[in-house]
């Protein structure tokens, strides 16, 4: 569990993968992605070299283990695009409602 994950949010996330991080069949699979592609893809089509220490779920569905569904990213491009996403640290988006007179 995450320290910021409430232990409901935790088990949601938990039953919604589609493989366990700490199976022996998904480290294979990552593995696999980042012997084939150890550059994170991100920074390459940004014209620069790092390497890539994260698989990640193109689309977000950690259900679809497709190899075309992952890609290599550094930890700061995943954090990035996670944010993004999802709101940050794993938590879902939430829409702010603007204030009358307010930004």
């Amino acid at each position: 569990m995450r320290q910021w994950d409430s232990p409901q949010r935790a088990r949601q996330r938990r039953e919604q993968r589609g493989l366990s991080t700490n199976t022996a069949r998904w480290q294979r699979l990552r593995e696999l992605v980042l012997r084939e592609e150890p550059l994170c893809r991100i920074c390459q089509q940004q014209g620069r070299t790092r390497l890539a220490r994260v698989v990640d779920h193109i689309d977000a569905n950690t259900s679809n283990n497709g190899r075309d569904n992952l890609q290599p990213l550094c930890p700061s491009c995943h954090a990035r695009k996670t944010a993004r996403y999802d709101g940050g640290f794993g938590n879902p988006r939430r829409r702010f409602r603007q204030e009358s007179g307010g930004i």
